[in-house]
């Protein structure tokens, strides 16, 4: 396998977007002629510190194989506010065929079978493979993974819960609703498979839908910051090369080539994804069983209980150097849904983890991916304070 550059960090139906990655060339700021020098010059070095984020790298190679294929592993793990745990939640095998132009998806349900480590104190009950992450971490899980598909992976790609709440939101899609949708199992005869097979049919939809039939610089914003929710060791080059197969393959014409499957292999549906229903959908399912689900389940909570949750996990823990470092890294943030508060949460936790980067290029590494997420999303307000805190590392 090619070397991993992964961390312990989606559902995996989101990932696939963040293939598109592809270089954002930052526009240009607009001066008026009658503003001063001195202003001119600040911005050009803003600019220059953004732009320095998206250098590629000159040693990328192409992800296809001599065969002409790519496989890539999608791990969703489910690390939620306050949780140092991650189990393998959601397992997608997706095989990219540039020459018969093709694109096989494989889930994995995270209830099958798999080898724990020696001396976890689990019981026969803990043998999933879900739990073969947490227990074993997530190289061992990705070992026991490929043994149940009988292949090795080229590439991983690994999201968390946040991550995959702010791709949601970056695509405007509904998020609460969507992630019932995606995580929904208990109103299935077959539970489990059947979730698994939903996040398989969700990546094939995503794809339809937001694959474009062709590589336009407007959008190069939008893969930049999809790809930036993802751990994994596909380069910016690569991600590029990926997206012209795809867009070779004119996907939204020829929506057959994307074919499915499962391993272990279940009796499973093919439920569609509505973003105008999907909220609704999942109710009717809970309903009839709900006086039988647990009322701690997270899905029970409302979005002003969660944001309260994580507001509290943050004001305990604002002195907790590790917890900032673990927060921003797994972009906490997302989870809380009022706009101004998850921008000033954010703002806050860059300030404070800007603290624990020990060298310059590190911090303006950080700054310039927040400017562009904040130019691109039109945050202007905190666009400009991040801008103010780059000023703040030039001098």
């Amino acid at each position: 396998m090619k070397l991993r550059k992964i961390s312990c960090a989606v559902v995996g139906i989101i990932l696939i977007l963040g293939l598109f990655g592809t270089i954002f060339i930052v526009r240009r700021y607009i001066i008026d002629q009658e503003i001063r020098q001195q202003e001119v010059a600040l911005n050009a070095a803003i600019d220059a510190v953004i732009s320095a984020r998206l250098t590629e790298s000159a040693t990328s190679t192409d992800p296809f194989g001599d065969d002409d294929v790519v496989s890539i592993l999608l791990v969703g793990l489910d690390t939620r506010s306050g949780e140092t745990v991650s189990h393998c939640d959601a397992i997608q095998f997706v095989e990219i065929n540039r020459a018969q132009e093709t694109i096989h998806i494989t889930a994995v349900p995270r209830g099958t079978y798999a080898a724990l480590p020696p001396g976890t104190g689990t019981t026969s009950s803990d043998y999933y493979v879900s739990n073969s992450c947490a227990l074993g971490g997530l190289d061992f899980g990705i070992e026991q993974i490929e043994k149940i598909l009988g292949k090795q992976a080229d590439y991983i790609a690994v999201i968390g819960f946040s991550e995959l709440v702010g791709a949601l939101r970056t695509l405007r899609l509904p998020m609460t609703d969507t992630v019932e949708w995606l995580r929904h199992r208990q109103g299935y005869a077959i539970g489990e498979p059947q979730r698994a097979h939903n996040h398989s049919t969700f990546i094939k939809q995503m794809l339809i839908r937001f694959t474009p039939t062709e590589i336009r610089t407007a959008d190069r914003a939008l893969h930049y910051i999809l790809y930036s929710f993802i751990n994994t060791d596909l380069s910016f080059t690569q991600a590029k090369k990926l997206l012209h197969a795809l867009v070779d393959m004119r996907i939204s014409e020829r929506p057959e080539i994307i074919t499915l499957s499962m391993r272990p292999v279940y009796d499973v549906q093919d439920i569609e994804y509505d973003e105008t229903t999907a909220g609704s959908y999942v109710q009717g399912l809970i309903v009839p069983i709900s006086h039988y689900l647990n009322p701690k389940d997270y899905s029970q909570l409302s979005e002003s209980d969660i944001t309260e949750d994580i507001l509290e996990l943050i004001a305990t823990k604002q002195d907790d150097l590790e917890f900032i470092r673990w927060a921003w890294d797994h972009k906490l943030w997302y989870q809380i849904y009022k706009d101004e508060q998850r921008l000033q949460t954010q703002y806050d936790l860059l300030f404070s983890y800007l603290g624990r980067l020990e060298s310059t290029e590190a911090r303006q590494a950080v700054l310039g991916d927040y400017v562009l997420e904040m130019d691109f999303l039109g945050h202007d307000e905190w666009k400009t304070k991040g801008e103010a805190l780059i000023v703040r590392e030039l001098d």
